[in-house]
Parts: structure tokens; sequence; C-alpha cells
């Protein structure tokens, strides 16, 4: 595993990192599969430490462990944690990953995470890798989880512990029960409280921002620290920016925020812009609007998701009067007239 400075990681678990740190992230999980299953481990181990309740723990261990490093890095403090740890199976996980052994572990045992070690409540990991992955519940909660995203909740998730914890993009179908059993949304940046609705959620770990867009229902959005909270309701979006903590809401066609868990790019009373920004975050390309183009205009219709977005235009310009070019590699849309 290369190095990478652990004061980077340490901001990155707290949702602190500066844009440098998200870079130095990014270039170092790019290294090796190694680094990215190390990651992997300790986001899973705080998961499970907020699925149980112990935010307030792991805040302490993360920031006794910032004291910690920066003591060593002044020569005041040397020492071995993973002396301390009696099951060898944890120091099986983390003997690949030496380096930062004694920080892992640290987490583990200050978090107050000794539960993790006990068998009488498990956490179950589903990931989405290269392709969407349809999850149900056992309420009969209904997930989409885009590429690259986690979804983290507890064995003994049932009508009374509806908690789940999310790392990336997910459609959310709540199965609706009694008003007093609520559905928990957690994520690294962002909270959504709700009882029965749709939603869109997006708060990846490595990101500076979260979003939740609703599509039917209610919820309460709030920040982690539950510091900010805003009641949403159809056809809004809360965003949380981390780098001005600062939890705004917008105006959205939420049903646009949603169309990457199917086959289909359904489009209701739409604008060019609204249908540019989910081409751009489906295709991962630069897609510009010419001035030609009337951006009050909206427009609804539905057509197939193809491999190539060259395709989809040649769909879309049968149905909304537009043209477009590829330029510099960024599809320009243009009017047709």
């Amino acid at each position: 595993m290369e190095k990478i400075d652990e004061s980077v990681i340490l901001r990155y678990l707290q949702g602190k990192s500066t844009n440098d740190d998200f870079k130095l992230m990014n270039d170092w999980l790019d290294i090796s599969p190694d680094n990215k299953r190390f990651l992997f481990t300790i986001e899973e181990l705080l998961a499970k430490s907020r699925l149980n309740n112990d935010e307030e723990k792991v805040e302490d261990a993360l920031n006794r462990l910032k004291l910690r490093l920066a003591a060593e890095e002044s020569n005041q403090q040397s020492v071995d944690e993973t002396k301390e740890v009696s099951d060898k199976s944890v120091v099986r996980m983390i003997l690949p990953f030496m380096k930062y052994a004694a920080a892992i572990v640290f987490i583990v045992l200050i978090g107050g995470l000794s539960y993790f070690l006990i068998d009488n409540e498990k956490t179950i990991n589903v990931y989405a890798d290269n392709k969407i992955k349809k999850v149900e519940l056992p309420d009969g909660t209904k997930v989409w989880l885009n590429k690259g995203t986690v979804l983290s909740y507890s064995d003994k998730f049932d009508s009374e512990n509806r908690k789940v914890f999310l790392n990336g993009e997910a459609y959310f179908e709540v199965s609706k029960q009694p008003a007093r059993q609520k559905f928990t949304v957690e994520s690294k940046m962002m909270n959504v409280v709700v009882r029965g609705t749709i939603f869109n959620m997006n708060s990846y770990g490595d990101g500076s921002k979260a979003e939740t867009s609703l599509i039917e229902g209610e919820v309460l959005v709030e920040t982690h620290d539950k510091d900010s909270r805003i009641v949403l309701m159809p056809g809004q979006k809360a965003v949380f920016d981390s780098e001005m903590d600062r939890l705004t809401v917008k105006e959205t066609n939420s049903n646009m925020d949603g169309v990457w868990r199917n086959d289909m790019l359904p489009f209701q009373n739409a604008s060019i812009k609204e249908i540019a920004d989910v081409l751009k975050d489906l295709y991962k390309v630069d897609i510009q609007i010419s001035g030609d183009l009337d951006l009050n205009s909206t427009y609804s219709g539905m057509i197939k998701k193809k491999d190539k977005l060259e395709e989809v235009m040649n769909a879309l310009k049968n149905s909304i009067p537009i043209e477009y070019e590829i330029k510099n590699n960024s599809i320009i849309i243009k009017s047709n007239k």
C-alpha cells in the first residue's frame, strides 16, 4: 500500500477534507486495490458505530487520534496499540496495512466499537460495484444503488429499528409504517428521516456536497451534526456544501434526479438545462448549451438509455427541436431552427 499522510485520511473520515485532500485521496485510491480495501474497512467500522448510535464516541476517538498523530509527528509519543488487540481475526484483517494498523485499532478500541467483535449483532453491507443494484430491505423498502455505492444496515433491522448508512447515491421507495416508526438514512454529511416516501439521495464519502431530492411524500433533512435541518416538499432538493458548511433548499425537477436507476430516461416538464444536467451525470461528459436555445421551454417524454451518448442525442432530437455537435470532447446542444 503506497504512503499517504494519515492526517489526510483522518480529515476524510471526519468529513473535513479540503480540495487538496480530495485530490490526494483520489490519487491514492487509484494506485492500488489494497488502498480501496483499506479505506472500505475503516468506513465499515465507522458505519457500524453509527448504526449503533455511538457517534459521539467515534468523534471523540477521531479527535484523540488527531492528537496522537500530532504527537507522533513531533516525536513526543510512540505507542503500539496493536498489542492491545485480543481478537486475532481483527489482527489478521489489518496485518496487510501495518503502517495504519495503530490508527484503525485506536478507533475500534477507544471509539466504543467492541461490539464489532461480538456475534450478537452484525452489519450487512451491500456494494454496487460496476452496475446498478436493487435491494429490498426487511420492511419492504426498495433501494436502487448507483455504481460505487455502499449501503449498510444491521441484521436486526426491523420495523422498530429502520436505520441505514449510505456512502454513494441511492433511490429510495420507503415502505409506509405507523407514524412512530420512522426510517432514517445516515451519511457522512447528511441525514434523512422519513416515514414512507420516495426520494433520491447522493452523498459520496469523498465528495464535498450531499443532496436529497424529494419525489413523493415528505422528509426531514439534517446535517450530520444536526446543527441545521429542513423539511422538504415534493419538487425540492436539499443541498449541503461541506466547504461552506451550509444547508440550502432548491427547486428541482426531482423525477429527473433518479433517472439513473433504470434503462429509461423519462423527462416531465423538464428544461433543456435539466435534461443536459442528467446526461452529464450519466455519461460523465461536458455538455454546453448554445445561446440560441430557449431555456424556459419545457418538454415531456421518454427515451431509452443507450451505451453511447450520441445514440441518446439522436433519439432526443427526434422529440425536441434541437441539434448537437461534438467539439473538443464536449457536446454542444443548439436549436435546429
